[in-house]
């Protein structure tokens, strides 16, 4: 398409606002531009004026002078000064007798115990939040589809850092004015069924001149993403794409200030330049410098290898035993949805689901069992997120809802020992499968989409304490 100036009126924004906007799955309109608003000041302080001089101190008694300076003292006064003089001395004695005394020698006092240390409890875990910004202009086809192939197994290796993290994934996909969209967007979510079904809605069109509206698509990542508040965070944005931001449709979108934005608010913008175009290089590697990220160029493609190993069938075989576990729960719209999403990941290649089911056997070994990302009943009873008891029929599936309330307890733990021994035999012939990838030396490459994230995430996890062998 030709370069066109700013849309019609509901493409427009002014400048960015702190206050994200709500997220939806979608978004054809420009947000406002988010502003820093500074912390207020005292405008003045009031000087304390300071006293011109030291109050008095009480006047000194002194005795009376004695008639004759020539005449013997009484015994009286001094008997008196010599009984008051010895109790003030011996209150002193007893007072510095009850002081705590340091042990004898040069050993320093020892210092008061501390509290005891409040460990972390296991559920608390470092918190990792990526969002993948992709162009998805006509020329980013492949590396749409590789991204497809790969997301399960990016997401199985961002688990397995130590100590073990909670993952959320978001996207955000993008375009120009004049497409079909501007940007596309959907939350951070742990529901990677979810985020794998979203992606798979995510196909080539568009473009033709060369600029894309990155800015808009890094405004929806930074500022409208619901990013964790753990300082301690790691949280990522992998901006990937051939073509660099439009800078002339003066809509309040500048990529240089969101960028910027980032790094204050703790968010690194890594950059996947794909292709050989230099002006996208220029805009990538300054993007990734203000946001404190890393620049990296891949092929067009994107450069993924997949390898087939003599594994993929069975695990693909045991990701449909283990879905099939699956118990949705809810109103019927939440339970349709739960279905499709697992329908849908059942439908992708055969790496891909052996990929899927080795997630849920780390997942299993951590302690959630789940057959599905979100809404099965069976983990939720398990790891007491819901009361069994507290469930109507009309939530049930339809086989658990037939039986009555006495025997819906037996039934779910029948299941939960069929999915024990599912999840153990994944672990097994997971395990066999990345000794073979290993020895194959398949890992991805350092040139490739999948290798540029590998890559990063090892190095700016070590910041927060996370750690990638």
């Amino acid at each position: 398409m030709q370069s066109q100036g700013p849309g019609p009126s509901d493409s427009h924004a002014t400048s960015p606002s702190t206050s994200a906007p709500s997220a939806d799955a979608s978004s054809s309109a420009p947000a406002t531009k988010p502003t820093e608003s500074a912390p207020s000041a005292e405008a003045s302080a009031k000087p304390k004026a300071e006293a011109s001089a030291a109050a008095p101190g009480p006047a000194a008694s002194t005795p009376p002078a004695s008639a004759s300076a020539a005449s013997p003292r009484s015994p009286r006064p001094l008997l008196t000064y010599a009984i008051v003089g010895g109790a003030g001395g011996l209150a002193l004695w007893a007072s510095l007798a009850l002081l705590p005394r340091p042990p004898s020698g040069s050993t320093p006092p020892p210092e008061p115990p501390k509290p005891p240390q409040v460990l972390m409890p296991s559920a608390a875990r470092p918190q990792v939040d990526v969002v993948f910004v992709l162009d998805t202009t006509g020329s980013m086809s492949a590396l749409i589809d590789g991204a497809k192939r790969k997301i399960w197994e990016i997401a199985r290796f961002i688990a397995q850092g130590q100590p073990a993290p909670e993952l959320r994934i978001g996207l955000v996909a993008y375009r120009d004015v004049g497409d079909e969209y501007i940007t596309k967007f959907f939350d951070l979510s742990d529901d990677l069924d979810a985020v794998y079904q979203n992606l798979s809605s995510f196909h080539a069109g568009g473009g033709g001149d060369t600029p894309e509206h990155v800015a808009k698509a890094l405004h929806d990542a930074v500022f409208r993403a619901n990013w964790s508040s753990n300082k301690n965070a790691l949280k990522l944005v992998y901006l990937v794409g051939d073509a660099p931001p439009h800078t002339d449709y003066n809509d309040g979108f500048n990529h240089r200030a969101i960028a910027e934005h980032a790094r204050a608010r703790g968010i690194r913008i890594n950059t996947v330049r794909c292709g050989s175009d230099e002006t996208t290089r220029v805009a990538w590697l300054d993007i990734a410098n203000r946001a404190g990220g890393e620049f990296s160029s891949v092929e067009q493609s994107g450069g993924m290898v997949e390898t087939s190993t003599p594994y993929d069938g069975e695990l693909a075989r045991l990701n449909r035993a283990l879905t099939e576990t699956a118990v949705p729960y809810g109103s019927a719209d939440k339970r349709a949805s739960v279905a499709s999403k697992a329908k849908h990941s059942l439908e992708a290649p055969a790496a891909a689901q052996a990929e899927r089911a080795g997630w849920f056997g780390l997942m299993g070994s951590r302690g959630r069992a789940a057959a599905v990302s979100e809404g099965d009943l069976l983990d939720d009873v398990a790891n007491k997120r819901v009361d069994l008891n507290r469930v109507s029929g009309s939530e049930l599936p339809e086989d658990l809802a037939a039986l009555p309330a006495a025997e819906r307890q037996a039934a779910l733990e029948k299941k939960k020992s069929d999915r024990s021994a599912i999840l153990n035999e994944i672990n097994s012939v997971s395990a066999k499968r990345d000794a073979f990838l290993r020895s194959k030396a398949a890992a991805a490459p350092a040139k490739s989409f999948d290798g540029s994230i590998r890559a990063t995430v090892k190095k700016q996890a070590a910041d927060v304490g996370l750690a990638y062998h």
